[in-house]
Formats: structure tokens, sequence, C-alpha cells
């Protein structure tokens, strides 16, 4: 998430009313709180997003993590952030994770016991953007989330889904500023669900080469592009030991192993294909890999 930090941080110093408000599911009044005290810096992230959030007249503070995937240590973390922030402004604090990617299997709780004595008992909100259904979002929601779109559950195509975002960035922000940045937060967080070549071929990514932030997420496209040719390679590899050694192979196989993607994972069944003698044997070495 490196690369996107400044990202984010430009995001929620624009937008912060609306992240608050998508995370809280009503309109909220927002001030974004930064922190001074050096213990607070070298603790927190900069993709920590501190807000002073005034609710019907209940005033809290909403610290929210943005994350690229679900971490498994996400919550001892957050807890310790938690912690930190109520003891030093005494006010009441909402703890948030941001999934951008992956599912919700984890619980939003973290417990701590000791002998028979129950130390902590810490519960936080998690948003996985991937459960949300978009549509809504995509044609009638605030432009300030529209960064967030592509990663929600959405009935149209992805390239629908991109094209549509573009269109309305292009037609509903005025200011360039505003507009170079949410279209560089498109681009970037994009790229966690769709394909380099795609992201190039509906966004002129030209247009953002002179942009600070842009240099982290160029690189990133990259190594992208680099990491699909090696899978799409391994892949295709595998395709061709099969049906050398076994003279076919199940012609679902293919799309199967495009949704592995860990590299070494493939290579390991590349060295399978190159041995096997049936596809019986080499569909249970798949499956001695990769259990589920």
């Amino acid at each position: 998430m490196a690369e996107y930090d400044l990202i984010i941080k430009a995001l929620v110093e624009r937008y912060k009313d609306q992240i608050a408000s998508f995370v809280r599911g009503v309109a909220v009044s927002v001030e974004q709180v930064e922190d001074k005290d050096k213990e607070a810096v070298a603790v927190q992230r900069t993709s920590d997003v501190l807000l002073k959030v005034r609710e019907d007249g209940y005033q809290y503070l909403m610290l929210v993590e943005f994350q690229s995937r679900p971490d498994r240590k996400m919550a001892m973390r957050l807890l310790e952030y938690t912690a930190m922030h109520h003891r030093r402004h005494e006010v009441p604090v909402y703890p948030v994770v941001i999934n951008l990617t992956g599912g919700g299997r984890q619980e939003g709780r973290y417990i701590l016991e000791c002998l028979d004595l129950p130390v902590v008992n810490f519960n936080y909100r998690q948003i996985n953007l991937q459960d949300i259904a978009g549509r809504d979002f995509l044609y009638r929601g605030p432009v300030g989330l529209l960064p967030l779109v592509p990663l929600m559950r959405q009935d149209e195509s992805l390239e629908a889904v991109l094209e549509k975002c573009v269109s309305r960035l292009k037609d509903e922000i005025p200011g360039d500023e505003d507009r170079s940045i949410l279209y560089l937060a498109l681009g970037a967080f994009a790229s966690l669900k769709f394909s380099r070549d795609l992201i190039l071929k509906l966004m002129e990514v030209n247009k953002l080469d002179t942009f600070p932030l842009f240099d982290g997420v160029r690189e990133k496209w990259i190594d992208q592009g680099i990491h699909q040719g090696i899978h799409q390679g391994i892949v295709d590899a595998i395709m061709e030991a099969l049906k050398e050694n076994t003279g076919h192979y199940p012609g679902n196989l293919a799309e199967k192993l495009k949704t592995i993607d860990d590299v070494d994972t493939l290579k390991n069944l590349l060295r399978r294909a190159i041995k096997a003698k049936s596809i019986e044997e080499f569909e249970a070495g798949v499956k001695e890999l990769i259990p589920n």
C-alpha cells in the first residue's frame, strides 16, 4: 500500500465528508485531525485517516485504515492505534478498515484473555468493497468515491464500469487539480483489479506524467505488466506440456490456472505437468497444491 499512501491522503483531504458518510451510511459533519505528537507520527502510517466527526450532536474520532487486501494482523495494529488516539484526545474512537480487495473471512473483532481474566474485547468496522453493490455509487454516488467504485460489486463489465467513472470525472469535476487527483486515484485503485492494458486503453494516463503522485503508480503498473507476462507464459507452458505428454487437457483448465496468482505455485504445477502421464495424475497434483 505504500505507493498509494499519498494518493489516499490527497483524496481524503478533499473528500473526507463523503468518505466518512460512506462509512456511516448517513451524512455527518467532519474535520480532519493532524497529529503532531512524535509518538503518533512514529506509530501511525500515512494511510491512516483520523477524522473528527459530529453525528446527531455526538462527537467522536473516526480512524480509517485502507488496506489493499485483508491482513491477519490488522486487528492488533488497529487496537494499538485506537487506544493511542483515545488516550491522546480523550473522546470515543470509531475504528474502520476498508479492504480495497478481498473478502471478509476475518471477523471485525480481537479478543485477548489471560488465565481467567478477559483483558481485551476489541471490535472494529470492516468494509470489503467487493461485497458492496456498486451500481448506485457508479451512476449517482458522490464523485469523491468514484475511485473506489470499480472495486465494488458491479453488474456491468469491468470496461463499462471504468468508462462510466472516467466519463463522470470529466463531466462533473470542473477544477483541474481535483480532477487530476480523482483521475489518478481511479487509475491506481483500478490497477488492483483491472489489467494494465485495459486501464491504458480507457484512461489517458499520459496526462498524469507530470503529476508527482503518479510516480509510484507508474512503477506498479510496469511491475504488474511484467508479472502478467510471466504468469501467462507459465500457464501456456503447462498447457503445452500436458498436450505433449497426455495428448489432451480439460477445456476449462487454462481458465482455472489463470486464477492462481502465485508464480511459485504455477512453477510447481509446470514441473508436475512435464512429468505427468495422465490428466488425472496432473489434476491430483493441482488438488494437492491448491486444496480448495
